[in-house]
């Protein structure tokens, strides 16, 4: 049952009177416990935006046919997240397979880490229909730069960052790494948090 795969959670420091909404996909096991996308559920509630996020199970199907799963648990969450005049969606990892979805509602969107060495997202990427954003850094397995670059999103590389956006054995330049990820985070929230919706 999908209830068991899926639970939605507000983010604990939400303002209730928030009308943007934003939507928070995690990776398969980059949780919304871990420093990139806790900090940017923060920084999400500290724009305006009334946070909801998934807690998901990765079954069989998330391995066979990510985006058929990653799908199946955006509906979820848009669902239970009730209307809003204006969503933004935030994907980690395998979270970023949402990214069709997401583009056919014409959602704006932050990708952390899109799993642009599968051609389904790097294809939803290149046609994405709403303003987006995509960081990445170029010790990730998982990032294509000339794939990046080829959207007509927004991209900031990370130097030496990998898909959890660290450095190993580098704490100092680990946190400097997160605070500049935040940041682009923060000041995309903010264009989308005032744009009209269409």
């Amino acid at each position: 049952m999908a209830q068991d795969r899926f639970v939605v959670t507000p983010w604990f420091a939400n303002d209730s009177s928030a009308s943007a909404r934003a939507l928070v996909l995690p990776g398969g096991g980059y949780t919304v416990d871990h420093p990139v996308l806790f900090w940017s559920c923060q920084v999400l509630a500290q724009a305006g935006y009334r946070v909801v996020t998934m807690r998901w199970q990765p079954d069989d199907r998330a391995e066979t046919d990510p985006r058929a799963f990653v799908e199946e648990g955006a509906d979820v969450l848009d669902a239970a997240a009730g209307p809003a005049p204006v969503t933004l969606v935030v994907g980690k990892s395998l979270g970023t397979y949402a990214a069709g979805w997401a583009s056919v509602r014409r959602y704006p969107a932050v990708w952390l880490t899109p799993v642009l060495t599968d051609e389904s997202v790097a294809a939803a990427l290149n046609t994405y229909s709403a303003p987006g954003l995509l960081i990445g850094g170029t010790d990730d397995g998982l990032w294509d730069p000339a794939a990046a670059k080829a959207t007509p999103l927004e991209v900031l590389e990370l130097s030496g960052a990998d898909h959890a956006l660290h450095h190993r054995g580098d704490w100092r330049t680990s946190v400097t790494t997160l605070k500049r990820t935040l940041e682009a985070v923060e000041a995309f929230a903010v264009e989308q948090r005032w744009a009209l919706p269409t």
